[in-house]
């Protein structure tokens, strides 16, 4: 079986979850005697070691492009101008929102993550593109994985799509490992206790509404909160967090590697993940794993992924009173019986997730659609 996958999402981001996903997948199929993969990453960086894979064709040059749309375009082309000589492949398996035109496949599946975009046009200025574009790509495709049952509610709530081409397969978790020198780095930038949040900031995560239970709390106090992997701070959150007086307890780390990551997800005094829209969500996962209590909105795919470990609130009911973020906070962060059981649950529901799994059933699914 001869597999691809295709530029979209490695021209967008050289780290991060949608990248992950594709590494894992490779990884797990390396080595399999009947499975070839071939992934054309055009100009890149990514960070992921994908010339490593055993059984995987990689068609790729150390680049002079930073992600985004210059690089995407870039890609476009050379992985179209490639394609008519590299013949049919059995899977075509695009990475985002479309299919590249002069790709010839026996069959397409794709990955539905989301419905951030139709949940919340307003917040993306391309919104209805990219709708557009995920419309064409579910009519065309064999299958379709979606990532949870939620987001597979979405998928059918929002397109046109037979119920029976969808499938269900949930993400797998990569165990991060911390170290001794990360955990010296970790207690320089956060010496005093900390709440922890982790990724992307964008407006529908939610942050501003934890920064403002954050405050209004008192956890400001005697605590700090640390935002780390998600850039730098924008003009809008330093304005709010002035205005709430509480600049002073607020570190923020734009980039981390892996290592410090581990570090800040085991020291963190409570993770807390407030998004009032999740496809999967790996964050909390991440956080679990590392034997932190969790705090998590009670909406979207949460709930199914998180099961019965963290701490919830209610996001809607914030978007008008904090005092559901607000209570459940100093519930998490007060209640010690309670902040146990949540670490004990949230270390065996993280181990019920691999990618050795998520790639078998995968896998079987390609086959399926021969």
């Amino acid at each position: 079986m001869r597999i691809l996958y295709d530029h979209q999402v490695f021209s967008l981001q050289n780290a991060g979850g949608a990248s992950r996903y594709y590494y894992e997948l490779m990884r797990s199929f390396a080595g399999q005697p009947e499975v070839h993969t071939d992934l054309w990453l055009g100009i890149n960086d990514t960070v992921f070691p994908f010339r490593q894979l055993s059984g995987a064709r990689i068609v790729s040059w150390k680049g002079f492009l930073k992600p985004g749309s210059s690089r995407y375009i870039a890609n476009e082309v050379l992985g179209n101008v490639l394609a008519p000589f590299c013949g049919e492949v059995d899977v075509y398996h695009p990475t985002l929102y479309r299919c590249m035109p002069l790709v010839r496949a026996r069959r397409i599946v794709v990955t539905h993550h989301d419905c951030v975009h139709e949940r919340f046009p307003d917040l993306f200025p391309k919104a209805r593109q990219i709708i557009r574009a995920k419309r064409r790509l579910f009519s065309d495709a064999d299958a379709i994985i979606c990532v949870s049952e939620s987001s597979r509610r979405d998928l059918l709530q929002f397109y046109d799509v037979d119920a029976a081409k969808t499938r269900v397969i949930h993400h797998g978790l990569h165990r991060l490992t911390g170290s001794a020198a990360a955990a010296v780095e970790l207690r320089a930038l956060a010496p005093e206790p900390y709440l922890l949040f982790v990724g992307s900031r964008a407006p529908y995560k939610n942050f501003n509404n934890l920064l403002r239970a954050f405050r209004s709390s008192g956890l400001y106090q005697s605590m700090l909160l640390l935002a780390a992997g998600g850039g730098r701070w924008t003009p809008e959150e330093r304005a709010l967090a002035e205005k709430l007086a509480i600049t002073g307890r607020m570190v923020v780390l734009p980039q981390l590697t892996d290592t410090l990551l581990a570090e800040a997800y085991a020291a963190a005094t409570l993770f807390v993940y407030p998004s009032w829209c999740e496809g999967f969500g790996f964050p909390p996962l991440e956080a679990m794993a590392a034997g932190c209590p969790v705090l998590v909105s009670n909406t979207s795919s949460l709930p199914e992924v998180c099961q019965d470990a963290p701490f919830y609130f209610d996001p809607q009911f914030d978007s008008q009173d904090q005092s559901s973020l607000e209570r459940t906070l100093l519930e998490a962060t007060t209640d010690e019986p309670a902040r146990r059981r949540a670490r004990e649950k949230g270390v065996r529901v993280a181990a019920q997730y691999s990618w050795q799994t998520c790639a078998r059933q995968t896998l079987a699914l390609y086959r399926e659609c021969q």
